[in-house]
This record gives structure tokens, C-alpha cells and sequence, in this order.
């Protein structure tokens, strides 16, 4: 199983420093953010820490197809893997801080779905059609990977029909990957013809080694929180019913405009038992050999990447000590 780091890009200059020592590191791959009122422009990060690396493969974590028209987003990543000699592939979702931020609402379903497939038409070469309009990309060159990111039944399924692979955001638990991210990835594919075999599947995980997990889960808490909120805003129905009103509190006093920031106002002090589920579901965190523990789990329930995103205070601290402390031991 690949392991790869997903960053917030808070200047050009640290993104470059992180990239450079993935690229030296046990982590295969750097998704960069794309929320373009908080961090540095997603498409530009990219392109220097193409310049700054020769392996790392690069990716976006992820676009969406409203802050961004489809063709413009397939000419960009297009170009990303110009750069970098064929190491770019792109993650698209519905939309979150870059959405609301310019007062927008997040893609359906349907609207991810049609976004998906014209910029794999655009980035396989072949012509679309907008409002009556021819438009063909130049740039294509070569291969490159569209990953949707999902965490609900329906865009799960959506998925499975048309992506190269899956950004699972509902956590890192492997019964939740298996009867919820599977299962329903599993119907999407076999709607059209594929198997899980045609679909590479990545989960979004923050972590970091701590003396015990809820010492981590403390330290993560500004990531757990908008995880949280980006899948119980509609509906509470994946999480336990005794812990619904203290995870609705985190979900209304969510900020998009601290999206992940460390220094974003902390939610109302959250229970104990509310701190361990979010760990438990999303996160990758305690002593070392806990952390082995869970990669393993991840590959033995089919997970070919794992996208660690750790503290946004010092991420570059935080992911030396992993690949130090967990990494290297599993290699």
C-alpha cells in the first residue's frame, strides 16, 4: 500500500520544503488543497514542487467542478503533468471552503458525475461540447488519473461507474471502508461494467504519532472537526445515536473560513467518548506500533493509498517523526 501526505499550502516556500523531503521519504505522493481563500493556489504549488522533486507523484485534494470550469481544471492538471514528466493526477469532489466561501453550494451528484467525465474526455484528447461549442485540449499528454472524492452512498456509487479512483473521506475504520465505501463502490462499478479492480481506492487520513490516541486526537481535533462536519452536515445516520447531539453542536459551530487550521476557534469542548469516535473513524494516531497497526488494517481491507494529512500547525515535524517512527519500520 502506497502511503502519501495530503498539505495545506500555506506558502509557496513550505510547500516546496515538504515536498522535497517526500521525495526523499517513505511517502510516495503530495495532494495539495485547493481552497483558494485560505491557501496558496493549488495549480502553482503544484508546478513548483514539480520543479523541486523528480518522482513525487502530484495531485490535487481536491478541486471541484464550481470554483473551476471543468475545461479550464483538465488544461491545468494537463499541464501539472507536462511538468513533472507524467507524475500529476487529479482530485475532484462537490466542493467545500472553495465553494462557500464564494457563496456557492457544493455540485450534486449529477453535476460531479458530467464534470468527472469531460475532463477524461478532455485529458484523453478527445472533443466536448459546450453550449454548442467545440473545444478540444491541446495540452492533453498522456495519462493521468481522475480520483473522485466521496463519502456518502450516491457519490460513492457515481464513483465506482466512472472514476479512476476513490478519495474516501468517511474514515479510516476498516469496517466503515468495507460496508460503506466497498460496498457501495462495488454497486457503481458493476452498473458499468467494471470491477474494483479497475479502481484505485485512497483514504483520507489525518494523523500523527502521540504518546496515546487520545493524546492524537487532541492534537487533531482542528482536522477532525471539518471531516466531521463535511459528512454529518446532511445526515447523522453513519455515526453512533447516543453521540448525535454532541457531533450536531461540532457540525453548527463549524467555520469554513478556518477550514483544518490549527489556530481556527476550537469547537465547544467535546466529550471524551465524542473525541475517540472521530479518532477511531478518521484518524491514524498513538504510539508507533498502534500506527503500523492501522496502515496494516488499511491494506488488509483492500486500500491501495493512504493520505495522511497531519497537524497544519507544523506538518513538515509531524510527518518526519511518522515516516521515522512508522514508516520506516514497515519498508
Amino acid at each position: 500500500m502506497q502511503v502519501d501526505s495530503f498539505y495545506f499550502p500555506t506558502s509557496i516556500e513550505n510547500a516546496r520544503e515538504y515536498a522535497g523531503f517526500l521525495e526523499n521519504s517513505h511517502f510516495g505522493g503530495l495532494w495539495v488543497a485547493d481552497s483558494h481563500q485560505l491557501y496558496t493556489d493549488t495549480y502553482a504549488t503544484l508546478a513548483a514542487c514539480a520543479i523541486e522533486t523528480d518522482t513525487l507523484q502530484l495531485r490535487t485534494g481536491v478541486t471541484n467542478p464550481v470554483s473551476r470550469h471543468p475545461s479550464v481544471t483538465a488544461n491545468a492538471i494537463a499541464t501539472i503533468n507536462q511538468l513533472s514528466n507524467n507524475r500529476a493526477a487529479l482530485g475532484i469532489g462537490a466542493g467545500d471552503s472553495g465553494v462557500y466561501s464564494i457563496g456557492k453550494q457544493p455540485a450534486p451528484v449529477s453535476e460531479l458525475h458530467d464534470a468527472t467525465e469531460t475532463i477524461q474526455t478532455l485529458l484523453a484528447g478527445d472533443p466536448v461540447e459546450f453550449n454548442g461549442e467545440r473545444f478540444q485540449l491541446e495540452q492533453a499528454n498522456g495519462d493521468v488519473d481522475v480520483f473522485v472524492a466521496a463519502e456518502g452512498p450516491a457519490t460513492l456509487r457515481m464513483a465506482g461507474e466512472v472514476a479512476d479512483g476513490i478519495m474516501f473521506g468517511g474514515g479510516s475504520n476498516p469496517e466503515l471502508i468495507r460496508e460503506l465505501c466497498l460496498k457501495n463502490v462495488r454497486i457503481g462499478a458493476e452498473r458499468a461494467g467494471r470491477s474494483l479492480d479497475d479502481i484505485t481506492l485512497a483514504t483520507l487520513t489525518p494523523a500523527c504519532v502521540a504518546d496515546t490516541q487520545a493524546d492524537g486526537a487532541r492534537r487533531l481535533m482542528h482536522m477532525l472537526e471539518p471531516i466531521a462536519y463535511h459528512n454529518f452536515s446532511h445526515s447523522m445516520a453513519e455515526s453512533p445515536e447516543d453521540l448525535h447531539d454532541d457531533l450536531q453542536r461540532l457540525v453548527d459551530a463549524h467555520d469554513f473560513r478556518e477550514h483544518g487550521d490549527q489556530d481556527a476557534t476550537p469547537p465547544e469542548e467535546l466529550p471524551e467518548d465524542v473525541q475517540k469516535y472521530c479518532a477511531d473513524r478518521w484518524a491514524i494516531t498513538g504510539p508507533a506500533e498502534y500506527c503500523r497497526e492501522r496502515l496494516d488494517a488499511l491494506h488488509d481491507v483492500g486500500v491501495d493509498c493512504a493520505m495522511l494529512t497531519f497537524p497544519t500547525g507544523d506538518p513538515l515535524t509531524h510527518a518526519r517523526a511518522f515516516d521515522r517512527d512508522v514508516l520506516a519500520d514497515q519498508s
